[in-house]
């Protein structure tokens, strides 16, 4: 007797019997062993000469390319604190007699634009008091942003807003965006080239994604349009009720005939003789 109600008591019924398989390796008293394998007698030698040579065992060299990249990783660390000590935009004799609030970021800019075609692009917005783009101090090529500043504050603003550092503007082939001068208006802000910034590279991705797919459409093969071919089809142009003026209009159908009025003594007509027999 089970004391358990039926659904219950069948999770403790035994299973069916497993199904047998036939075994796919040979049996065990068939199995050999490869002529090919050896044992490892013989390399015994090779180890006690190698702990000879070495008594304290080699040195790990599949590490020594980790070890040099934490040291360069050091030294580049090192490198941009001590500049990043030395940093104080509120003393660079460039943008010393300037507005922080009238003036503009503009980052990612083509080498080869100039203060005359970045005010160009940016009049737009309101009456420029100076244009800078950041050049190199020994080979004064440009580092790829610069600084505008605006007579007012509003036409600063509406720049960011309308262009920003999402949208962007196409400048020489190139996304270029616009943000607020954050090292003077906004605390603890470091550059990037000062291992700060505002993020990743997000337009570097989206360019190598737009080649990707340009590349992956070329390669794919041009498949044939469903239907009949476009010679088969009239020419000439359509119209609103037949697929082409040109073409020959369909025959109307018939028309429906109606149906022909009969009185009731015509109705039951068919009836007349004819007696149930009850």
């Amino acid at each position: 007797m089970i004391k358990f109600p039926q659904n219950v008591s069948k999770l403790f019924r035994p299973g069916p019997p497993l199904q047998y398989k036939k075994p796919v390796d040979y049996p065990v008293e068939e199995r050999k062993t490869a002529n090919k394998i050896q044992s490892l007698s013989g390399y015994l030698g090779a180890l006690d000469t190698y702990r000879s040579e070495h008594p304290e065992g080699s040195e790990n060299g599949h590490l020594d390319a980790y070890n040099a990249a934490e040291n360069a990783r050091q030294v580049e660390a090192k490198a941009l604190n001590a500049k990043l000590a030395i940093w104080n935009p509120d003393e660079d004799p460039n943008i010393a007699d300037s507005d922080p609030y009238r003036t503009i970021f503009v980052g990612r800019l083509p080498f080869a634009v100039t203060e005359v075609e970045l005010q160009k692009e940016f009049v737009r917005f309101g009456e420029i008091e100076k244009v800078r783009v950041v050049r190199d101090k020994t080979s004064n090529k440009s580092r790829g942003y610069g600084f505008i500043m605006f007579k007012d504050e509003i036409s600063a603003r509406s720049a960011c807003r309308e262009i920003g550092v999402h949208r962007g503007v196409q400048i020489g082939g190139r996304p270029v965006i616009v943000d607020i001068e954050r090292g003077r208006t906004v605390k603890y802000f470091t550059p990037r080239r000062l291992g700060g910034g505002l993020g990743g590279r997000g337009y570097m991705k989206r360019d190598k994604l737009a080649k990707l797919a340009s590349a992956v459409a070329k390669d794919e093969p041009k498949t044939t349009p469903r239907g009949p071919p476009p010679s088969s089809f009239p020419s000439g142009p359509r119209s609103r009720f037949n697929a082409y003026s040109g073409a020959p209009a369909r025959a109307a159908p018939p028309p429906e005939r109606a149906p022909a009025y009969r009185s009731r003594q015509n109705r039951t007509s068919r009836f007349q003789g004819f007696r149930p027999d009850y």
